[in-house]
């Protein structure tokens, strides 16, 4: 009670004192518990009685895992507590417990989770009669010690799911509190985006085996991807609620991968996804076509027996998939070619007892000649652009188990992204654009790296009902290159086409131009930075029914400014009735955010000496006089008025150019957004293997970033529809007059977001038994901000009016989400099952697509009933989705096995559109455009229609 209010206190380093010292309350006075289960590794603990109810001191306690062979002993403490950590979750386990005077108990077939600690506590009895066995924690049933939630697919769910395209990144989706970012279709970054809670899509972290997956330059998904057949587990943490958990709002998808065994294993996988049997995409005018062929293949098994054993996966795919191009000038079809080629590779040596070390090398290589249909539409093939990926990642975890007390768990891992992202122009010419008609040719193009050096160190040590765990975390990240990812110069010019001329590029003259833009000067940016974090976690067992859970963590990001990154957590579990089948359980926590290192690109490429895009038109000096692009910048030109990014805390840098006190609001420092999450909930056992979880959430992020106008012009009141205030008298009303050579908006991502979000989320699941396994997740959240978090360039109506005049939904509020998945096992080795899932439409900002205010920034929203409306009014419609399969094994000998399935996606053909035209227009009749709220096309706002797979695999 004491430490939880002192969590509510302003002062950071008093909060820090105030719960160290209650940690270390703890220590002295709850002398207890063993030591808790790692992200990537499994605990068994427990304790030994007699039948009197006393505890058996120095007890041997020996484990075995039947599939590698890895033995385990220690004994029991004078209160009969045992511990032992740090263990595969590959493979069943065997306990044995023995002590003089009693019969050995054998506890057989033991399935662990990663970041668990299965209890398995044991009543001995005298030689000859039987003893009593209780087992908490395992794969099967509740959680009875930890306030975390969320949900876990094991590799027999895994296997039985069917996945577009098997993406690694469509997993957590199962969970209804995971929600799409975008269209959930190929994205060109191979992976599904998606938030968690009221999170930004950059807000989840990625660990595979208890390293980070994450990517400190632009953190929009998994750092290297991990074919789908290496992996043995997932685990969607809504509330990462241990302490080694960090740098996001609080979501993480925790990976576990597979481990060779003393059998030889393997398997090879056939997918195909083939083209002319699909509906075409639902805003398409004309079929297309997405066809998919996909390799894979997992081999396994011992170096030396009980000792040594390796893994290796592979993963390719080729994929074709159409876009439709509408405009006048060339329509038909263009075929984007996707290509991604996954490697991995583990190695597991048992040194000896108490000393083991894993290597692992992966990775992902993938390229795609149309992202995100960047080729479609009124876009021409000559416009398109070539998205490169490569990412490494090679890494080295050695665990020591130094006593039966203490435990040293070491991981060191590289990780390489050369490109983490490039865009190269299929043909580097000028770009010429017809308004509402073409655009023809690309010049600009992107080449940026990403390397990372993670060491991680945590040390564990029990004593009876207490675990303790501390540790560092340290990053050092070098990131970013060449321009930016779809932005960038013009380097080779863009020519804008009057209206109404409809000619091709061969016959079309400069005086059918109305103006040119090129672009000018340093596009080139690198960021180092330092991540690093010390934690400490204290489960502390106060009775046998309820158990107090403790942790700390200080971080520090080198990029910003923020240094009191202090985050407590604090939670509780109490086992009802002490049967292990109803758990009352609740948390509250910290977080503190990174911002990603290529927010550097804002003010380091666009700011006073970044590049610049020249834009004149006839008439005008250094117009060109020939469709070329000009040689180099005319001596004589002089720039007109520029749009500025600057960063935080930067004055000393910008007084060169401007007097920064003139600025509105400029703040002196970059900070990471901070987070307060709040959990309550039950988890209840039903019988028969069901299992129901029942959790509120209640999450406030504030210091959200978001860009703001410091040299905007003033407030220009609107009652009316279509009225507009020229740009020339709103710039007289700005505090920095724009001249040329000088500067008109001046724009800085400033800590003044906030967000509430709000949620009840339900897990009823089934875990598999002999023909049946069921999961069924709904979610009604409700969330609010005053600014998008993680979502770029999304500006206010006006930069003089924030806080309650830009409060409303989030564009990611989506109130209803529920999905259903599962399978049933049916006689002649047939199975069925599949995914159904069905949520509520997204909110979408609406705009009149007209610079009211004359502030030169197109986000003024309509007046409507004589008022300007709020953020994010309008609402998109529902997306409903079934995918079954249909499967059925075939038994080719004793050892060799085969598996067809037959998947269909979006089977009823449900047009699910998440993309809106949000531009209502400027009309002084108030009514909308046409267009309005009209779907928008390319993966990124369509689902794909129906669509069907077909995969065979062979086990041996």
């Amino acid at each position: 009670m004491f430490t939880i209010v002192l969590f509510f206190t302003r002062s950071a380093k008093f909060r820090l004192v105030a719960f160290s010292g209650a940690v270390l309350l703890g220590l002295i006075f709850f002398p207890g518990m063993p030591v808790m289960a790692g992200s990537g590794t499994g605990t068994i603990q427990g304790r030994v009685f007699d039948r009197s109810g006393a505890s058996v001191a120095n007890a041997s306690i020996s484990l075995k895992n039947v599939a590698t062979g890895l033995s385990r002993q220690t004994v029991t403490d004078k209160g009969g507590y045992y511990s032992i950590p740090d263990l595969p979750v590959t493979g069943r386990y065997t306990l044995v417990v023995s002590s003089p005077g009693f019969a050995t108990q054998r506890v057989t077939d033991l399935s662990l989770r990663a970041g668990v600690a299965a209890s398995v506590d044991v009543t001995l009895s005298p030689q000859m009669e039987h003893s009593q066995v209780t087992v908490v924690g395992t794969t099967e049933g509740v959680q009875t010690d930890s306030p975390q939630i969320g949900i876990r697919l094991d590799l027999q769910e895994i296997n039985a799911t069917p996945i577009l395209g098997q993406k690694v990144t469509a997993l957590p989706l199962l969970d209804s509190a995971v929600r799409p970012a975008r269209g959930t279709g190929d994205m060109f970054l191979s992976n599904v985006l998606f938030v968690v809670n009221g999170s930004g899509r950059r807000q989840t972290s990625y660990q595979i085996d208890g390293t980070s997956g994450d990517d400190t330059w632009g953190r929009q998904t998994i750092f290297t991807n991990v074919p789908f057949s290496a992996i043995q587990e997932l685990e969607v943490l809504p509330n990462s609620f241990n302490a080694e958990y960090g740098r996001t709002t609080g979501p993480v998808v925790n990976i576990v991968t597979m481990t060779g065994t003393n059998k030889y294993h393997g398997e090879g996988v056939i997918l195909g996804r083939p083209s002319g049997i699909e509906a075409r995409n639902p805003v398409s005018t004309s079929p297309t076509a997405d066809q998919l062929a996909q390799l894979s293949g997992t081999f396994s098994g011992p170096v030396v027996r009980d000792r040594t054993f390796f893994l290796v996966s592979g993963q390719y795919a080729h994929q074709d998939r159409d876009s439709s191009i509408t405009s006048p000038l060339g329509p038909g079809v263009f075929t984007g070619r996707y290509r991604q080629t996954l490697f991995f590779a583990r190695l597991d040596h048992q040194i000896s007892d108490s000393n083991s070390l894993t290597a692992r090398i992966n990775f992902d290589r993938a390229y795609d000649t149309n992202p995100a249909d960047a080729v479609g539409g009124l876009s021409l093939p000559s416009s398109a652009r070539t998205f490169s990926r490569r990412t490494y990642a090679a890494a080295l975890s050695e665990t020591a188990v130094l006593s039966p007390s203490w435990l040293n768990s070491f991981h060191a891992q590289l990780q390489v992204g050369s490109p983490i992202t490039q865009f190269q122009p299929a043909d580097p010419s000028t770009q010429f654009v017809y308004p509402g008609v073409a655009t023809l040719g690309e010049s600009r193009g992107a080449l940026l790296t990403d390397h990372q050096v993670q060491v991680r160190d945590t040390i564990s040590f029990s004593r009876g009902r207490q675990s303790l765990q501390a540790g560092i975390d340290a990053i050092h990240s070098t990131s970013g290159g060449n321009s930016r990812e779809f932005g960038g110069p013009f380097v080779l010019g863009q020519f804008v086409v009057q209206p109404g001329i409809v000619v091709p590029v061969s016959q079309l003259t400069i005086d059918e131009v109305q103006q040119f833009t090129q672009g000018f000067g340093n596009a080139d940016y690198n960021v180092q930075e330092w991540l690093w974090a010390f934690f400490a976690q204290d489960n502390i067992k106060l009775r046998s029914d309820f158990t107090l859970n403790l942790g700390l963590r200080y971080s520090r990001q080198t990029f910003t400014d923020g240094d009191a990154n202090v985050s407590p957590r604090v939670g509780f579990a109490y086992n009802l009735n002490g049967d292990a089948k109803t758990v009352l359980r609740g948390s509250y926590a910290i977080y503190y955010s990174e911002v990603p290192a290529n927010s550097a690109a804002d003010w380091l490429l666009n700011g006073p000496t970044g590049y610049f895009n020249f834009t004149v038109a006839p008439g005008q000096a250094s117009f060109p006089t020939s469709l070329e692009p000009l040689p180099a910048f005319p001596s004589d030109a002089t720039l007109p008025p520029r749009d500025i990014f600057v960063r935080p805390g930067d004055s000393a840098f910008l007084s060169q150019f401007f007097d920064p006190g003139l600025l509105k609001g400029y703040p002196d420092k970059l900070l990471n957004p901070y987070t307060q999450l709040a959990t309550f909930g039950i988890e209840r056992a039903l019988g028969n293997r069901w299992v129901l979880d029942l959790d509120y959430l209640h999450q406030l992020t504030i210091k959200i970033l978001r860009p703001v106008n410091l040299n905007s012009p003033s407030v220009y009141a609107r009652t009316q529809p279509g009225q507009v205030r020229s740009a020339s008298v709103a710039d007289l009303t700005r505090p920095i007059l724009p001249v040329p050579d000088g500067f008109r908006n001046i724009i800085a991502n400033v800590n003044e977001g906030t967000a509430h979000y709000d949620g009840l989320q339900v897990n009823l699941r089934r875990h598999f038994s002999h023909d049946f396994s069921l999961l069924a997740s709904y979610t009604w959240s409700h969330t609010i901000d005053d600014a998008e978090m993680d979502a770029p360039n999304v500006y206010p109506n006006d930069s003089n009016q924030l806080g309650s005049y830009e409060r409303g939904n989030s564009l990611l509020d989506q109130r209803h989400r529920a999905v259903i998945s599962g399978w049933w096992q049916l006689p002649r080795q047939f199975v069925i099952g599949g995914i159904a899932s069905l949520a509520s439409g997204f909110p979408y900002n609406i705009t009149t697509g007209a610079d009211n205010n004359g502030d030169g920034i197109l986000s003024d929203r309509p007046v409507i009933n004589g008022a300007v409306i709020g953020r994010d009014t309008g609402r998109g419609s529902a997306t409903y989705d079934f995918s079954p399969f249909v499967g059925k094994r075939f038994r080719l000998s004793d050892n060799v096995e085969l598996t067809g399935r037959a998947e269909v996606f979006n089977v009823f053909n449900h047009p699910n559109i998440v993309g809106r035209n949000g531009v209502y227009g400027n009309s002084p009749s108030g009514l909308p455009l046409p267009s309005f709220g009209q779907p928008l096309g390319g993966i990124n706002n369509v689902d794909p229609g129906r669509e069907f797979q077909f995969l065979m695999q062979v086990e041996f």
